[in-house]
């Protein structure tokens, strides 16, 4: 058995347990407390856009405990590519680097995928909560207090109403919160039920029935561009893969590319050229609209 073997497999167990632990502890933490302390040493505008990115991805981490996963797996797999060769440990480093903000930044649409499938149901709830004599602002805050992707928008809204605003007003801030579809419908729904009472019961179940049906629609559409969605992760992810595969398989085959002029102006080009073909693939897979 080699040194390097050695070393690679004493560190990544040594990370590994680490990083069970440190897990262990954001749990709890998370258990006991319902809104995360600042941690230090992470620059206020950095910790902003984390967090934005990590609620836009129903991601129920701090952006502290985000930063910790990221290093500690760019780490290990620096680590474990060094079992191989140092060039391997680079590149495996830099994937990982890259890669975790890349899949951040492309579940940043989860958040609103979960609030337009629970809308439906929301106003169903609500539906029943006036039937048995209850009133809209009741069934909000049972809403809030519930595991749901809306238990945070509503409850904002009961914090706006518990400042002075009045139902409507949060309930219009809410849509222009989250404009995304069915919300707006949802408000305004809201919004007259404060008015009506209990003989609006029928008309949110069917704003629900309605609403619930289109994403029907939606979904029907989008199973039908599933072929076309993996082909384009295939033809976009078939290039990186080819050359991660190929930087731990054999490096030295990477040396022309990577070490001559000519070879970093085509690794450049074609990087480019990636880009734009995954941009304009993203284009004509999202003109008709999400939903």
């Amino acid at each position: 058995m080699s040194l390097r073997t050695i070393v690679v497999a004493v560190t990544g167990s040594a990370l590994t347990l680490t990083m069970a632990r440190a897990a262990r502890r954001h749990g709890i933490a998370a258990r006991l407390r319902r809104e995360p302390v600042p941690g230090r040493g992470v620059p206020p505008f950095l910790r902003e856009r984390l967090a934005e990115a990590l609620e836009a991805a129903a991601i129920a981490a701090t952006p502290e405990s985000a930063l910790e996963v990221w290093g500690f797996a760019v780490v290990i797999a620096a680590v474990v590519g060094a079992g191989v060769s140092p060039v391997a440990s680079a590149v495996l480093g830099v994937v990982v680097a890259v890669g975790l903000p890349v899949a951040l930044g492309a579940a940043g649409a989860r958040r609103d995928r979960l609030v337009v499938a629970a809308v439906p149901d929301t106003l169903e709830l609500v539906g029943a909560e006036l039937r048995t004599g209850g009133t809209v602002p009741i069934a909000i805050a049972a809403i809030a207090d519930r595991e749901s992707p809306l238990a945070d928008d509503l409850t904002r809204v009961q914090s706006r109403v518990g400042l002075g605003a009045s139902l409507d007003d949060a309930l219009r801030a809410w849509a222009r919160e989250r404009p995304v579809f069915g919300v707006d419908a949802a408000a305004g729904a809201l919004a007259l039920s404060t008015r009506v009472g209990g003989q609006a019961a029928e008309a949110l179940d069917g704003l629900a029935a309605s609403l619930r049906e289109r994403l029907a629609v939606a979904a029907e559409a989008r199973s039908l561009s599933a072929q076309a969605r993996y082909s384009a992760w295939v033809i976009g992810l078939l290039p990186v893969g080819w050359f991660v595969v190929t930087a731990v398989a054999d490096p030295h085959s990477l040396q022309p590319l990577v070490a001559t002029d000519a070879g970093r102006m085509c690794a450049g080009v074609g990087l480019g050229l990636e880009a734009l073909g995954v941009w304009w693939m993203r284009v004509i897979l999202r003109g008709g609209g999400e939903w």
